[in-house]
């Protein structure tokens, strides 16, 4: 799954590889996996929806057979 993040200055964030996330009241939370060198690192980020003008979760694309 990817979750794309608009910020409010115009930037446009895309996290990709989400295993997970919450958004709360006050917090984006989020869990994705970061393949780095072949091993697979689980990062987490907090941000605050303060700070947020929309996001959108989204599925990745399956490949069609």
């Amino acid at each position: 799954m990817k979750l794309t993040v608009r910020w409010w200055d115009g930037y446009i964030e895309v996290f990709k590889n989400v295993v997970e996330w919450r958004a709360g009241a006050y917090l984006l939370w989020l869990k994705y996996n970061n393949y780095e060198t072949g091993n697979t690192i689980a990062c987490y980020r907090h941000i605050p929806l303060s700070q947020v003008r929309w996001f959108e979760p989204s599925p990745d694309e399956m490949p069609r057979e």
